[in-house]
């Protein structure tokens, strides 16, 4: 916490509750009321923020915007309760927060968002598109380790079975059994995905 509010040092004249201040210009005035100010409402306010934000580190930081504000208005000092306007400012700010919380979509929310701001067949189908080859490089990663290599191997880098076999140092029956394989398990993951 800024030390602005609570470090003050005030020194307390012989007439009670008023305080000696000789000096001093109107601006240091008001800081020290507002400093009075977060010593005697501090904790009220700071459970009222917490009740309504549900977040300790939250609230401190909208107690201390409270303050904040607070100290960039004028004459603070002649209002006559300051407890129900500070709590009122306090409130202000934990709405408006909230308010902001709302308005940022959580990143599955934006995903899900995307899909429906275009209604276009073509948005559709890149959508869809997107997710079989997100799906289908998630049964590739799971592979056995043999499957995955023959099926690089043939696909991406486009050997015929014999270039694998001998790539790998195995048979061609031994190629198709692993390409078999991995083929299986990717039509499987593509059908699972339409039903």
């Amino acid at each position: 916490m800024n030390s602005f509010f609570c470090d003050s040092t005030l020194q307390k004249s012989d007439a009670g509750d008023t305080y000696e201040h000789p000096d001093r210009s109107d601006k240091t005035q008001q800081a020290i009321h507002i400093s009075e100010l977060y010593k005697a409402h501090r904790h009220a306010l700071l459970l009222h923020l917490q009740a309504v934000v549900k977040d300790r580190d939250i609230a401190e930081e909208l107690l201390q915007e409270t303050f904040v504000r607070i100290a960039k208005m004028p004459a603070i000092s002649v209002i006559q309760q300051p407890r129900p306007f500070l709590l009122k400012t306090a409130r202000n700010l934990a709405l408006d927060y909230i308010r902001q919380q709302k308005k940022r979509p959580t990143a599955e929310l934006d995903e899900v968002d995307m899909e429906f701001v275009s209604q276009e067949p073509e948005h559709l189908d890149v959508l869809i598109k997107e997710r079989r080859l997100k799906q289908l490089k998630q049964v590739v990663t799971d592979l056995p380790p043999r499957a995955k290599e023959a099926l690089m191997l043939a696909k991406y880098r486009e050997m015929t079975l014999k270039e694998v076999a001998r790539e790998m140092d195995i048979s061609q029956t031994m190629v198709e059994k692993h390409l078999k394989t991995a083929l299986q398990k990717c039509r499987a993951a593509l059908l699972s995905e339409k039903h």
